[in-house]
């Protein structure tokens, strides 16, 4: 290959693709054995079983218990769409939806190197995109889950790049930001977060004006609107997008627990846990989990203390993740912060603050409720791009090291 399309980004696009493709057969072994891939996202997959049993947007945790929005709609609605083709939790619909995470996680190169471009040069562009495919946590983690992760990670990486825009601020380029963030809000609630930070970079590199925020905001309330006024219809109450928090809140914060997700303590994998669910309600049961949530931080403040710098630590190194795959999560943590310090003077630079405000913001909500390492892809393409900053400075100054030896 020429020197040319090796720095294309479709190139590595392609590459990425293919080398997620290799994983999923790795991971998953023979077709035959698909099987086990439902039970690694069972609430969507839950949700999406019923939806295709003409049951409606409902039952989570695999029994009867009416309505839900314990899951924001997109993904499981997607899932919906390939069982209604391939039958439901079959081992075509496991490798079609295997196949489509692949592809998400692929195609974010491509945004990827253009925010990298923009923001530092061509070189940092070509080291964090084929950084981004060949590193081994990136490659494997789309055949691992059936979950909106790799949709969340393109979504956020494209908003990043779209928005600060001078078409944002046009009539038409306001509305289809304003539903492209309505899709995201609707795929994963925390994705909301990087909504000031993107406009806020818009409106103060003087790529938008006001009107151009108003329209984004507008457009994209009137699209999440149809999924509130549902969840209000069927719940009586306030659900904006999905239901869950006092659950999320719950499980990193309760006496003896970790301060992150533990298995086997949640109505997805308790006996227990369910029927409580299943009696209580939805809403009841939440409610419930995030008073006792509440209570365990009034009660024990040094404590909880203690589980968010936890929680911040973790994110960050994994810490008591023993797996190897981990080596590479830290690893790209410390390629990314150092890219971070290098590129702290730039912070006002146009392009710098909307990587930083999101590598700073995203993870607040987490480092409050719970932390799981999965949580984090959605801003790792943002810190491929300090990574591949570092990167590029580390190969500039030895080549200009060994140019005056």
């Amino acid at each position: 290959m020429s020197k040319l399309s090796m720095r294309s980004p479709w190139f590595i696009c392609i590459c990425a693709f293919l080398l997620r493709v290799l994983a999923i057969g790795m991971v998953q072994g023979a077709p035959g054995k698909l099987a086990h891939i439902w039970e690694s996202g069972p609430e969507i997959v839950n949700i999406a079983t019923a939806i295709s049993s003409h049951r409606g947007f409902s039952s989570p945790f695999g029994i009867e218990t009416g309505p839900t929005a314990w899951i924001p709609p997109v993904y499981p609605g997607l899932l919906a769409g390939i069982f209604l083709i391939f039958g439901q939790q079959s081992v075509l619909a496991a490798a079609t939806i295997l196949i489509v995470q692949a592809i998400l996680s692929s195609l974010t190169c491509v945004p990827l190197y253009a925010i990298a471009k923009r923001t530092f040069d061509e070189r940092s562009a070509v080291w964090s995109t084929w950084a981004w495919a060949l590193f081994p946590y990136e490659v494997v983690l789309p055949g691992l889950f059936v979950w909106e992760t790799c949709l969340s990670g393109f979504l956020a990486v494209s908003l990043c790049y779209l928005l600060p825009s001078e078409c944002a601020d046009e009539r038409w380029g306001g509305i289809w930001a304003g539903v492209l963030w309505g899709i995201a809000a609707l795929t994963n609630a925390a994705l909301l977060s990087l909504m000031p930070v993107f406009l806020f970079s818009g409106y103060r590199e003087r790529r938008m004006r006001c009107k151009g925020v108003a329209t984004v905001v507008l457009v994209a309330v009137v699209v999440i609107c149809p999924w509130t006024v549902r969840n209000w219809a069927v719940f009586r109450t306030l659900v904006p997008l999905r239901s869950n928090f006092g659950e999320e809140l719950w499980k990193g914060n309760h006496p003896g627990g970790l301060g992150r997700i533990e298995f086997g303590i949640g109505p997805a994998d308790n006996v227990a846990q369910r029927e409580r669910y299943q009696q209580l309600g939805e809403i009841a049961y939440v409610r419930q989990r995030r008073w006792e949530a509440l209570q365990f931080i009034r009660q024990s403040p040094i404590r909880y203390a203690r589980l968010v710098l936890y929680r911040v630590e973790y994110w960050w190194f994994a810490q008591g993740e023993g797996a190897p795959i981990f080596i590479f999560y830290r690893l790209l943590s410390v390629l990314s912060l150092t890219g971070m310090a290098l590129a702290w003077r730039r912070w006002r630079v146009a392009g710098t603050l909307p990587l930083f405000g999101a590598v700073v913001v995203y993870p607040l909500v987490y480092y409050l409720t719970d932390v799981y390492a999965r949580y984090r892809y959605p801003i790792e393409p943002f810190l491929m791009v300090f990574a591949g900053y570092a990167l590029s400075r580390a190969f500039e100054f030895r080549r200009s090291k060994m140019a005056r030896a």
